[in-house]
């Protein structure tokens, strides 16, 4: 009978504590006055998930309806599209033994690695105030490794024949393009360590200009198609299409990161759904979606072309993108121990 007894109350324990644990997962959410000034955002008033919770919590809160639960979800679903097109990709072409199939390769898995990047940072960073610096020096060092992937396609397999010509240019569009990603993620890893909130607009021009001369060098050969085949009539083939939609995607993208619309003209309105963030990682989403759907179709049409040139080899097609990270890991570290500093100074 004790023994009986003696489970019953255990049971009870274990059924207490797994209530405890689910209590845990589900932690209501609060307004932006009670937490730190880090995680506020303009014109957002509530749905701010609570610092300093067990670790569970923050992969479980993808669940519960708060002010970042659609910034996950948008690039967790931008993972699975990417997902699906490196899959399609791979039973039309030959990623093992084709080496002119590699500059693809790479480019869309610096695409996955962007979208898993955001998501795990909008999924941690409210876990405390050096792991939200951390998290988005991550997701930063994402941005620049996409924007290199995008160099090394478009370059691979969008640049037209008088463009290939231009001998600096064909010798330094990779280098330069490299040097242009390292450079975005110090400016934003640099811009989020500088500054504090409210923020002054001289952080989003320290973030906007680095993004903006990668994007500009990046999609040189993409506009120059689109050119063509408007003003000139040259080569209007079913690749216009998709690099046009791609180019108004990112210039919405633009749009909604830099003006903070919807949300500032209907403060605490969009608080969960409709903030321009969301509608930013909408517009990137789209933006790769069609970027690869015009890559593509320049590897199909242009090979005879392409094959013309020096062919691609493991170290000078994934050298580059393994240097680029390894640079910025070194950002991150030294600009996540600055702020450590800084944190600490502040809780002095």
């Amino acid at each position: 009978m004790q023994k009986v007894t003696a489970e019953s109350s255990q049971n009870e324990v274990d059924s207490i504590e797994e209530a405890d644990k689910r209590s845990s997962c589900l932690t209501p959410t609060t307004t932006f006055e009670d937490v730190p000034k880090v995680f506020r955002e303009p014109n957002i008033n509530t749905g701010f998930r609570q610092p300093y919770q067990p670790w569970y919590y923050y992969p479980a809160s993808i669940f519960q309806v708060h002010n970042e639960c659609m910034n996950v979800w948008t690039h967790i679903f931008a993972v699975i599209l990417m997902t699906h097109k490196l899959v399609s990709f791979s039973k039309q072409l030959d990623f093992i033994n084709d080496p002119y199939t590699w500059p693809m390769l790479a480019g869309i898995l610096s695409s996955i690695i962007l979208y898993l990047a955001s998501s795990f940072a909008h999924c941690f960073q409210s876990k405390s105030e050096m792991f939200h610096y951390t998290c988005f020096m991550i997701d930063y060092a994402g941005i620049g490794l996409y924007g290199f992937g995008s160099v090394t396609v478009h370059f691979a397999y969008c640049m037209e024949e008088h463009l290939y010509q231009i001998s600096w240019l064909k010798d330094m569009f990779v280098p330069v393009g490299g040097f242009l990603a390292v450079a975005t993620c110090g400016c934003c890893t640099y811009a989020k360590y500088r500054y504090q909130r409210p923020y002054p607009r001289a952080r989003k021009v320290w973030q906007v200009t680095g993004v903006c001369f990668l994007y500009i060098w990046l999609i040189i050969p993409v506009v120059d198609q689109v050119f063509n085949c408007f003003i000139n009539g040259f080569r209007c083939d079913d690749t216009i299409s998709p690099h046009t939609k791609q180019l108004a995607w990112f210039l919405a993208s633009g749009f909604f990161y830099t003006s903070d619309i919807p949300q500032r003209f209907w403060p605490g309105k969009c608080d969960f759904i409709g903030h321009s963030h969301q509608f930013f990682h909408v517009c990137i989403m789209m933006t790769t979606f069609f970027q690869f759907d015009g890559v593509i179709r320049d590897l199909h049409n242009e090979r005879d072309v392409f094959e013309q040139r020096p062919t691609p080899t493991l170290w000078n097609t994934f050298g580059p993108v393994a240097l680029v990270l390894l640079l910025e890991i070194v950002f991150i570290i030294i600009f996540r121990e600055k702020c450590k500093k800084k944190l600490k100074s502040k809780n002095e």
